[in-house]
């Protein structure tokens, strides 16, 4: 039986589960400490680059609305089969250490919480990762319906915060005094860690061909979702600076738990707003699974990917063998630079991505405003973040690349032994 197509509020809840999640309950603080109270500035410029990126992407969902693998099919039908398999690579890398990674943060907040005995803190992210799996294994309207609720709980925990940090606190003017206290360079460090905050709504693009009208309602849910979080963010972020200013927060991992306990909130607002943060890990892991699995099955329908016998069952085992193994490593960090390096390309190339296909001549029911100015703004601003990201990560970003290059080429060969090509169409 045809699984139901997903309405627009749908795709956009699955979107804005991956969006505003985990990291905007933990890199805030990280953001704020960068920049100073700048950190404002920063988050309005990755919006800007956020959106920029977010216009192509609606774009090219409507020019191929029948493919799943959102960036890395884009990539794959407008800049051929290296360049849409390297995309591909970083992305399912990425989503799947990010997944592992955010499945800790569930389990930290979880033992926090409720006062769980630390022993628990793998076995909890384990359990999520199972569970999680096996909802998007009895299908994407099921995994949808839950994320609508959750991401309500979400945006609803994060407007109670801002609200009573700002009834509590007042307006103190003078914690955005100095705006600039670390320069342009820590509005660039900020802007790095926020962006990750919003990258999520390429898992909207990845949802197309399930969405009722899908060249029509994924642009439109892709652009709702970065308005609605830019507009969070902002809140947020302007409510933790004027509540407690900008030196407080150093490495704190919880910041808004910092802010109301400081500003000593209601005890069932701190109890809520923490839920929330619960409850933000479970729809950034769920989105990441769900992404990570369609961009593999499309990989493979591709012939990029060897054939995997057991079809989605055997996909989402993958999945959850990888994300239970990166638990154990200890420090993500390191992977984490793999995968930021990894987005930031991908979404460069986007902006490339729109002009190839308008040189072509292919259109969709959406076209990017603002052309060819929007897509020169995300080519240009990827390459600032790129830079900003640091020596390690462009290093770590370059080996992985020339491994990807070399699984690519090992398995070019075997297919053309085998007389199988992939598919761009």
């Amino acid at each position: 039986m045809e699984e139901k197509k997903l309405s627009l509020s749908q795709a956009l809840a699955l979107g804005l589960g991956n969006i505003i999640g985990a990291g905007i309950f933990v890199m805030a603080g990280v953001s704020i400490t960068a920049a100073g109270p700048a950190a404002l500035l920063a988050f309005l410029i990755t919006a800007v680059y956020a959106m920029s990126v977010g216009l192509n992407n609606a774009e090219l969902a409507s020019v191929f609305p029948k493919v799943e693998g959102g960036v890395y099919s884009f990539a794959l039908l407008s800049l051929g089969e290296t360049i849409g398999f390297l995309v591909g690579w970083f992305r399912v890398i990425g989503y799947a250490i990010s997944g592992g990674a955010t499945a800790l943060g569930f389990s930290g907040y979880l033992i926090t919480t409720f006062s769980l005995p630390s022993f628990l803190y793998f076995l909890l992210a384990i359990l999520l990762i199972i569970v999680l799996i096996i909802i998007d294994y009895l299908g994407l309207k099921l995994a949808a319906e839950i994320e609508s609720i959750l991401v309500v709980l979400n945006i609803l925990g994060l407007v109670i915060f801002s609200i009573t940090a700002l009834v509590i606190s007042g307006i103190r003017l003078q914690n955005f005094s100095p705006f600039l206290p670390h320069g342009i360079t820590g509005v660039l460090t900020a802007s790095n860690i926020a962006f990750f905050a919003y990258s999520g709504f390429n898992t909207i693009a990845t949802l197309t061909p399930s969405v009722k009208e899908g060249e029509r309602t994924v642009p439109k849910a892709i652009v709702l979702s970065l308005l609605i979080s830019a507009f969070l963010y902002m809140l947020v972020t302007f409510s933790m600076v004027d509540a407690i200013g900008y030196k407080n927060f150093k490495t704190n991992s919880a910041p808004l738990q910092l802010v109301l306990s400081t500003i000593h909130a209601p005890f069932y607002v701190y109890f809520f707003v923490n839920l929330t943060a619960i409850l933000a890990t479970i729809t950034v892991t769920l989105s990441t699974i769900i992404a990570t699995e369609r961009t593999m099955v499309q990989m493979e329908l591709d012939n990029l990917l060897p054939k995997v016998k057991g079809g989605k069952l055997s996909i989402l085992l993958i999945i959850g063998l990888v994300m239970i193994a990166s638990l154990g490593l200890g420090n993500v960090e390191v992977i984490a630079l793999v995968s930021n390096f990894g987005i930031v390309f991908s979404y460069m190339l986007s902006g490339i991505e729109v002009a190839v296909v308008r040189h072509r001549g292919l259109r969709g029911v959406f076209k990017s405003p603002g052309f060819p100015f929007v897509q020169i703004i995300s080519v240009i601003l990827s390459g600032v973040f790129i830079y900003s990201l640091g020596f390690q990560s462009l290093l770590i970003g370059f080996v992985t690349l020339l491994i990807g290059l070399v699984i690519h080429s090992i398995h070019k060969e075997i297919m053309k032994k085998e007389g199988i090509f992939s598919r761009k169409k």
